[in-house]
């Protein structure tokens, strides 16, 4: 670790740093190259895990400049425990967004300051779906903020990290295809709606990871009930599987909806035309994410208005230092069709991983009443093997779910068709 060090002078503090070398021979003044100081720091520290140690590196900071992200993440730092400060994490993580520093978070229940238990708890539900989540503060002689403190707060901590690893893959996936493509992680619903007016209004109070899923956290204190509005699409309860809107031609710009907002659980909501990998940690009760390597995939599918959706899932060499220029990575992108009964699959990329995550185990269609008579999944590999998967239509959540523990690797998947007979 490098430290600044300042000299005391009649004036006040010198503006130079403590190496006078530095300031004679290129006459730089310490505030211009105290925020270069940072960027240093993470370069040289990303430089020796991936030089040195030959590992993919985390490295974190909070001091940062322009290019930092391309070393290192970064959380929001010092705040405050309250409502203000947890409702301002969200447009500090949109920022960070923007200045190519996709992990980010804020400390979770507030660095300084005593903290309430509803707050800690809340804050506990939300922290836990920025992209960098961590329970941080100053020393207290009160009031600890570490979640085991109150029954509450750790049942809410526990379930909503559980929640987040149940899409650890889709998290996985996106901050792949950032660094792939470029763009965002998390960004504000009107980011995909410019137009939409309605939704200005919870530009800080709800946002979407990718263009699949929305959070919609708890930010006032009292309330059992979250409002927001949803735009004209389909879009259901990623974790009750229920739709809670359906697409409206007559209603351009959506309808405002209000739902329970227990300590249980967060309302993640899917929205329609999207596809996305799943591994319920929730029911699983997973406590490190080590576990979800021995947890079956499940494919959840999404379907818009038209009855379409499509997804992307990336699998990588994890350890690897630059999977990308290895082409140490595989993309599966799947394309659902409810009017063709079927789901083509295009891989690009050879790279395995050899995990449970890679192979069909469960697919889940949801809003899927016009496919309710249907039995199988005829599922077609590039070998030119059939294969036939059993499904059950459930008409309280009107979801076709189809499951067998196989070893049938996505990426040898060409198309899945669904019909009463495969053969």
């Amino acid at each position: 670790f490098f430290f600044f060090f300042f000299f005391q002078a009649e004036d006040g503090i010198r503006d130079f740093c403590l190496s006078r070398g530095l300031g004679d021979v290129y006459k730089r003044q310490e505030y211009n190259l105290h925020s270069l100081w940072a960027f240093h720091q993470a370069n040289a520290t990303y430089q020796f895990f991936t030089e040195v140690q030959k590992r993919r590196p985390f490295v974190m900071t909070r001091a940062n400049f322009a290019g930092i992200g391309r070393f290192a993440s970064k959380w929001l730092g010092d705040n405050h425990s309250y409502w203000e400060d947890m409702r301002y994490s969200i447009p500090g993580m949109f920022n960070f967004q923007l200045f190519g520093v996709p992990l980010i978070g804020a400390d979770i229940c507030g660095f300084g300051f005593e903290v309430e238990e509803e707050l800690c708890a809340r804050w506990m539900q939300l922290g836990a779906f920025t992209p960098f989540s961590r329970n941080h503060n100053a020393y207290s002689k009160t009031i600890h903020k570490e979640p085991y403190n109150w029954p509450r707060v750790a049942e809410a901590g526990r379930n909503a990290v559980r929640q987040k690893y149940s899409i650890l893959r889709y998290y996985y996936t996106k901050l792949f295809e950032v660094s792939l493509h470029g763009g965002t992680l998390v960004k504000p619903l009107f980011f995909d709606y410019p137009e939409n007016t309605k939704i200005y209004e919870y530009r800080n109070k709800v946002f979407m990871i990718g263009s699949a899923v929305m959070v919609v956290p708890v930010l006032e204190p009292g309330v059992e009930e979250v409002t927001t509005h949803l735009p004209n699409q389909n879009w259901f309860n990623l974790f009750t599987t229920e739709q809670i809107y359906h697409f409206d031609p007559k209603a351009k710009e959506g309808k405002k909806i209000t739902m329970k907002a227990g300590f249980d659980y967060v309302n993640i909501l899917i929205k329609g035309g999207n596809v996305i990998p799943f591994q319920d940690a929730l029911r699983n009760r997973a406590k490190r994410v080590a576990v979800l390597d021995s947890l079956p995939l499940e494919v959840i599918v999404a379907p818009d208005e038209k009855g379409e959706a499509k997804g992307t899932m990336i699998f990588d060499n994890e350890k690897a230092i630059n999977p990308i220029a290895n082409k140490e990575f595989t993309e599966i992108k799947l394309q659902f069709s409810m009017e063709n009964k079927k789901i083509n699959v295009s891989t690009a990329g050879t790279y395995r991983i050899n995990k449970k995550t890679e192979t069909f185990n469960s697919l889940t269609i949801l809003g899927a009443e016009a496919m309710s008579h249907v039995k199988y999944a005829c599922i077609r590999s590039k070998s030119g093997k059939l294969a036939s998967i059993s499904g059950v239509y459930f008409p309280a959540t009107r979801k076709l779910t189809f499951y067998q523990n196989s070893d049938i690797y996505w990426g040898n998947i060409v198309y899945i068709t669904f019909a009463n007979n495969c053969y």
